[in-house]
């Protein structure tokens, strides 16, 4: 079986991925000051960006990194408050190509996220 032959990343792509960075640093350090309700919204807009750039990634040949991203998107949703939509985004990595250390780091947090929907 001949591996599938990745694209680079397109002008669009690259925008979304620098912009998703600066939002989600400026989350990760308002976070960490504790200022967790004000990083609320960031968390959000992150998660929607990874949202957006995962299929993108998935075009061009990269689902390994899509599905990081898909991971990324329901970290970014479980910080924000938002479980379900976290719980989705896990499911949806899950069903695609990851490291077998990453599956079980996956797994494990998405057993976390079905707990919080079900206390």
């Amino acid at each position: 079986m001949a591996a599938q032959k990745t694209r680079p990343y397109s002008k669009e792509l690259r925008e979304a991925m620098n912009q998703k960075s600066e939002i989600l640093s400026k989350a990760q350090a308002l976070w960490e000051v504790g200022m967790t309700e004000t990083a609320q919204p960031l968390w959000l807009s992150a998660a929607n960006y990874e949202e957006h750039i995962a299929p993108m990634l998935d075009a061009l040949g990269r689902e390994l990194e899509g599905a990081i991203h898909r991971i990324s998107a329901a970290s970014c949703y479980e910080k924000a408050g938002d479980p379900s939509r976290a719980v989705n985004l896990y499911r949806a990595a899950l069903a695609g190509p990851l490291l077998e250390d990453t599956r079980q780091e996956v797994e494990s947090m998405l057993s976390e996220c079905l707990v919080a929907l079900n206390p």
